[in-house]
This record gives C-alpha cells, structure tokens and sequence, in this order.
C-alpha cells in the first residue's frame, strides 16, 4: 500500500476531493516521514511542526477550493517569510525576520498552501554548501544552491518546494537528486521578496515528483483555465555543447537512448550548436554577468561584513568588482546576440536537448557540483526542465534536461510531458 507522504501533490489533490484520506492524515504522514529523514538529510533550516498544524486548524476540512489547499510545501530559505527566519544561508542574517512575505509564497499562501519550513539554501544562493546530503546516498551532494528543496522533495518529506536559479540551482540538484525540476523563463513569476543575486538572470524553480503538479501549479498561481494535454514535438535539437567531453559515459549512454526512443517514435532529432559559437563564449559572458551583478546586489554584505562571507562568495564580490561597465555591456551583448541566432534554431526546432549535470552526484559535502551544463541557458534566459533518467554506475540518479523557448513555459511542461511518457531510458524508476 503506497504511503500518503509517497504521493505526489496531484495525486493528494485527487486522494482529498475524493476523501480517500483527510488533510490532518496528510500533514502527519508528512511529519512522520520528518521525523523519520530529516536527521540524515538535513532538508530543513528552520522547521516546526505544530506551527504547521496550527495553521492546518485554519484551513476549512471540506474545502478543495484550489489543489493545494491545506497542502504543506517547502521554501527555499532565499525567499522572505513573515513569521519564518530567513537568513539567506549566512551567519550575518541569523535570526532575521522580514515583516512580509516573498510574493510568491503569498500567491501560494492565499491559494491555501501551508508553508512546511524553510529548505536550505547555500550561502546567497552562490556555491558554498549548506549542511544538505543526498536522500539518495548521504555521502555525496545534493546539489545547489537550492538543495534543501530538492532533497526535500526527493526524500518524499514535502510534494513540491520553491527554488530559485542564476546559474544551475534547480536544475543540477533536482537532476541529482532524482526529481523534475522547473526553472522558469527569467520574468514568468514575481520575484519581489526574494534575495537578488543577479537582477537580469535569477529566476524561480519548483520541485515536483510529477509534471503534472506544475501545471497544476501553474493554473493557480497564473490564473490558468486548463493546461495543455502532452504535445508530441516534431523536431528536438541535441546541443552537443564544447563541454561534452565533461559528460561521463553513463550520462552519454542516456542521452543516446533518449536520441534513439524519440527516433523511434518518429521524432526528427538534428545536431544544433548554440552555446558555443565561435565568436560568443556564453559560460564566460554568464559567469561576467552574475559577478558584476552580484557586486552590486550584494555591497552591503561586502562592505559592512566582509569576514562573515565565505572564501567563494567573497571572491565572487571581489572578481565582480574588478569587472569594468564595459565588459559587462560586451557580456550582454554576446547574450543579446546568442538570442538572436537562436531565434532562429526555433524556426527548425520545438525542443532542445542536452545533459543536466556532467554526471552523478560527486562524493563529498563541500561541493556542489559543476553548473557547466547550464550556466549558458541561465544566462538567454528561456525555461527548463530536467526529468530523472535513470541512475549511472554508481546507482545515483541522471537526469536530462529539456530547454524550451523564452516564455514558452506552458509549451516546455506540455512536451516534456510526452518525452516523459514515450523517450526516457526503459532504466528510469
């Protein structure tokens, strides 16, 4: 008999309005699975279980006005909560109250969701490591920066999690984690609220089990009548990226077969290059840009609390600040200019396909793996996604991610839903 905590936030919206179970039976199936993982995960930097049963009391027991009423979710502990710490992943914000909601996590508040804890995040949403392991095997990373949420997520505490992206922080811990992860188009959601690590690329990310549940998601929090059913694409460009050669076999292997099951069901699959032209190198411009921007963003830190940040994070504000405006502007314009090629890949193409990560997750905590995978989509801007896709030769998950056009997020979810259904490895759990 499959567990309440195991299923997914479509299926509890299902299981509620057909009163196979309550809402009091849902939250303390999920509380027990806390009680029960989060010692070894570390998921959560702030977290209270009666809080989450007070608020529970709030929420009308026969209501399902929306699917995620009296539903808990996890936040990303960059995202400001009223009656939550957040501390951005920095001693020099512990204890900090902020008097309002993130809006987002009001948009989910209104619509009855119930807010578990705070998921951890790495420092300012940068690459120094929180105190997260892999539900999958403790010993190795769950990735960053917002790796709270997808371990969450992954260890069937929570069904869905709020996470934000710069460079891979969806992306590379939901692929090493083994759940689908949703980097929204860069402007899709509000991000007032939220701490600002690069004003022109941050952008914001779910965590799911399901794909469903984000475009159940999406309905809500958007206003949406219906959702588009799954959209079989006609062509799927392969980015076989410069940095291949950081791809292991066993991830090469699942993109193969992915190649192979999408030939086989009559999908047309082409060879494109887009983030590595000649003349433009994206990895260099995106990594100009977020640490021009993060300078700037985050002065006060540098300025007033320069021995609290951490050796990474301070030499990401040192390196911003040596950045000159005019470097900044040539970055933005390689980008501008990548777009505009890429416009036209779009006239051929409905989908594009590339790695998610260069590999499993690495052994060890004081990494979070490298972003290499998609640093250059982050930076144009356009959606993405990547589905579990099997485990690789150390029997941890790979994932594939699939990129879609800028604002075409509705379309993305709808044909990732068919990759899911018909092209993944015949491996994946």
């Amino acid at each position: 008999m499959t567990e309440i905590f195991e299923l997914s936030l479509t299926q509890l919206d299902r299981g509620l309005r057909k009163h196979d179970f309550s809402l009091v039976e849902v939250v303390e199936s999920l509380a027990r699975r806390i009680e029960d993982r989060e010692a070894e995960t570390r998921a959560f930097t702030s977290l209270d279980l009666d809080r989450v049963r007070t608020q529970l009391d709030q929420v009308p027991s026969q209501s399902r006005e929306t699917a995620i009423c009296g539903i808990p979710f996890g936040v990303k502990d960059i995202f400001n909560t009223s009656d939550w710490v957040t501390a951005y992943g920095s001693d020099i914000y512990e204890g900090h109250q902020p008097v309002s909601d993130a809006a987002i996590v009001s948009q989910l508040r209104s619509a009855g969701g119930v807010v578990m804890g705070k998921t951890v995040t790495t420092e300012f949403a940068y690459f120094s490591p929180g105190k997260t392991r892999n539900p999958k095997d403790l010993e190795h990373t769950p990735g960053g920066s917002s790796q709270g949420s997808a371990a969450a997520v992954a260890d069937r505490m929570i069904p869905f999690a709020l996470g934000s992206q710069t460079a891979a922080s969806v992306i590379r811990p939901a692929a090493f984690c083994g759940v689908i992860g949703y980097k929204a188009s860069v402007g899709e959601f509000p991000l007032n609220g939220v701490l600002t690590l690069s004003y022109s690329m941050d952008s914001l990310g779910f965590f799911v089990r399901d794909l469903e549940d984000l475009q159940l998601l999406r309905r809500i929090l958007l206003k949406q009548g219906s959702s588009p059913a799954p959209v079989k694409p006609r062509r799927v460009g392969l980015v076989a990226t410069p940095q291949w050669s950081a791809l292991d076999k066993a991830s090469q292997s699942v993109i193969e077969e992915v190649i192979k099951n999408l030939g086989a069901a009559g999908v047309e699959v082409g060879e494109v290059e887009v983030d590595g032209y000649q003349d433009i190198d994206l990895i260099k411009a995106h990594k100009t840009v977020m640490a021009y921007e993060a300078s700037r963003a985050r002065v006060v830190e540098l300025e007033c609390h320069p021995e609290k940040l951490s050796k990474q994070f301070f030499e990401l504000m040192q390196q911003g600040c040596r950045i000159t405006f005019e470097q900044y502007q040539e970055a933005l314009a390689q980008r501008d200019l990548a777009n505009q090629r890429l416009t036209e890949t779009w006239l051929n193409y409905d989908l594009l396909l590339t790695p998610s990560a260069p590999g499993e997750a690495p052994k060890g905590l004081s990494s979070t793996g490298d972003p290499i995978f998609s640093r250059a989509w982050n930076l144009l801007g356009g959606p993405a996604i990547t589905l579990p896709a099997g485990v690789g030769q150390k029997n941890l998950p790979l994932g594939i991610q699939l990129i879609g056009r800028v604002a075409s997020d509705d379309c993305l979810i709808a044909q990732a839903l068919w990759v899911d259904q018909n092209a993944l490895p015949s491996t994946t759990g």
